[in-house]
């Protein structure tokens, strides 16, 4: 008699059960002729008790179009519906299994590019009737959880929804919620709970960083003014221990692709320099990459977990106590400050800051967050102060290079030095007018502060005029190019012109020693010929610019002084030995009249309202990097 079994093939490879599921609720379902076709409740109950996949979810919605979530609405509007219900109903694996669920849709959901953003997205996740119910049931549920729930795995599980929620839905209404719900408190209890995991700690400062930048420029921001009044530095401590070490984690993100620093002599770089490598103990290690693959790299570096620069500026910016524990705090004596692993990690981005948009968004929020520190004069003076030494490991991946400091040093010097190595290697026709008036303007804050102070630092200041002389040539070159861009005059061109003059009027106030002084003006002696062309090129007759072309007339006075200097104690001579004209350029103290003007060194305090449009941009890079970190988690 015949067996009434048959015998099935085996498949080639197998699926978790979650994932038919998936296929099923998303694929099957979907393409039914019915229009209400929905899982029955045996099918959510077992949907929920399965460990979810969060890549394959995502990876089964992301082909999807927005006219396809929306042909599916029954269905998504019912995953959504019995998401939220599950989330927060207290029961374990489910809600945790919900959580994990929610966040790789919502991943999926608001990637898409729907006609009108905010209905679409919320006729796909329950309609205009439901919306207001569940989404203040789930931010309610998503509060409770972080602050209250026994179980770590669920809390964390719970911010990565909210991260996903509030980066994902950010040119949504949906966050709006957020706001009704202030969720502030609850994640710095889970901030100061879970202290013993900075990852985790991370992601409540990457949040926190997002919300306060909401809607912030149109209406009066919840978490803005909550940063504005936290005063617990318990808490404070733990968030800067956090970023510091996720700044520690991007500038090893760019030494593992290249190890900038020298390599300390071993038998086995002997070996490796003679071309013996395979004879030596590395010879098991990967090859270094090619300069392609570098190239390659270097391109999609930092990694998203650069989104936590958006926060460090907004606590930055609103919180003096944030700052001032991110400056002083210290550490054993083996392990790294966190102003040094955030100087550490400004300076390898900012170097590569040419390489896209996105680098140089985040070059651009390092920068603005040094800027505002720089600009508090009791901050000012502990990055300027002798006992703030300590060792910072700044980026040396591409010529030309700064002198090598290994030891500790000056924070002032670092920053510097940072701000000289991004006006060096980032110049292109397409020039980033906003970070190269960040640099620039840093740099004069940290000088007129040095003037004020009556403070000398010791400082390698010759590689500084040469950057500075350098920008004023390429500007000169390319100024058919580049005065059109918005801003070069004032912010960029005004700027550099400003710091040459003060230095040059100021300098004895704050260089270590006449040679540093003296150098500026020889730099200014070989610049003769590029002066007068800077100054036809972006000058300009309007009132406003009058001290921008005060400052350049007092170079071009300076440098023509000594010009006829030199040619009335040398006749005709086209070349002069570097020894004559530091003859001249002491000799010409005497009778060089270089009035002090005020509006030389002159800035302005940092006003967000001024950048709203590219903090804006800013911001939006930050959200999109924070979508994904979200679903990586």
């Amino acid at each position: 008699m015949d067996s009434p079994l048959t015998q099935l093939l085996r498949p080639d490879s197998f699926e978790p059960k979650i994932v038919q599921l998936y296929l099923h609720l998303f694929n099957v379902l979907a393409n039914e002729d019915v229009d209400d076709a929905v899982p029955s409740e045996g099918f959510w109950r077992e949907f929920f008790l399965l460990k979810p996949d969060k890549q394959r979810l995502y990876d089964i919605l992301e082909p999807l179009t927005a006219f396809d979530l929306l042909h599916m609405q029954a269905q998504t509007q019912a995953f959504f519906k019995r998401a939220v219900l599950e989330s927060g109903s207290g029961v374990c694996p489910r809600n945790e299994n919900a959580l994990e669920n929610l966040t790789a849709f919502l991943c999926a959901v608001f990637t898409k590019r729907y006609t009108n953003p905010n209905t679409d997205v919320i006729e796909v996740l329950a309609g205009l009737d439901a919306i207001d119910r569940l989404m203040s049931d789930l931010v309610q549920s998503l509060e409770s959880i972080i602050r209250q729930e026994a179980q770590e795995t669920i809390r964390t599980r719970a911010l990565r929804t909210v991260l996903a929620l509030v980066s994902g839905g950010f040119h949504t209404s949906l966050v709006s919620y957020f706001m009704h719900r202030d969720l502030f408190s609850a994640l710095m209890k889970y901030v100061h709970d879970i202290h013993d995991k900075p990852a985790h700690g991370l992601d409540a400062f990457i949040v926190i960083g997002i919300l306060s930048s909401y809607n912030k420029f149109e209406s009066q921001n919840v978490y803005h003014n909550r940063l504005e009044d936290f005063v617990n530095e318990d808490t404070i401590r733990l968030l800067v221990h956090n970023f510091a070490r996720a700044a520690a984690a991007i500038r090893d993100q760019y030494v593992a692709v290249q190890d900038d620093y020298p390599v300390p002599w071993s038998f086995s770089s002997t070996l490796a320099m003679v071309g013996l490598r395979g004879l030596s103990a590395d010879a098991k290690k990967p090859l270094p990459p090619t300069e392609e693959e570098a190239k390659r790299l270097f391109t999609s570096l930092p990694h998203e977990n650069a989104a936590c620069i958006l926060p460090l500026y907004s606590f930055v910016h609103a919180n003096k106590l944030f700052a001032a524990n991110l400056l002083n705090m210290s550490v054993d004596k083996d392990k790294e400050a966190p102003f040094s692993a955030f100087l550490s990690s400004t300076s390898y981005i900012s170097h590569h800051a040419y390489r896209g948009p996105r680098q140089a968004t985040y070059a651009t929020l390092s920068l603005l967050s040094i800027r505002i520190m720089v600009e508090d004069s009791v901050l000012a003076k502990r990055i300027c102060s002798a006992d703030s030494k300590r060792v910072i490991r700044l980026c040396r991946q591409r010529p030309p290079h700064l002198p090598l400091i290994t030891s500790a040093r000056v924070p002032a010097t670092a920053i510097l030095d940072i701000c000289t190595d991004t006006l060096s290697h980032n110049l292109r026709k397409r020039l980033d007018v906003h970070l190269y008036g960040l640099a620039l303007g840093i740099m004069l804050r940290i000088v007129t502060y040095l003037e004020q102070s009556k403070s000398r630092l010791q400082h390698h200041w010759a590689y500084i005029w040469g950057s500075l002389l350098s920008l004023m040539r390429f500007l000169t070159q390319y100024a058919d190019e580049l005065k059109h861009l918005r801003g070069i005059r004032e912010d960029l061109c005004g700027t550099l012109a400003s710091l040459a003059a003060f230095c040059l009027s100021k300098g004895d106030a704050f260089l270590p020693d006449p040679a540093s002084f003296d150098d500026l003006f020889y730099k200014l002696i070989e610049a003769n010929d590029v002066l007068p062309r800077f100054k036809q090129a972006y000058s300009d007759p309007s009132p406003r610019f009058d001290a921008v072309n005060r400052s350049i007339d007092a170079l071009m006075n300076v440098s023509s002084h000594y010009h006829e200097l030199l040619k009335a104690q040398h006749g005709r001579k086209t070349h002069q030995s570097p020894a004559a004209i530091q003859k001249v350029i002491k000799e010409g103290y005497e009778t060089l009249n270089l009035e002090a003007d005020e509006d030389f060194g002159r800035w302005e305090r940092w006003r967000e309202n001024r950048w709203k449009a590219e903090l804006k941009k800013t911001i939006r890079v930050a959200v999109e990097d924070s979508r994904i970190l979200s679903l990586k988690g």
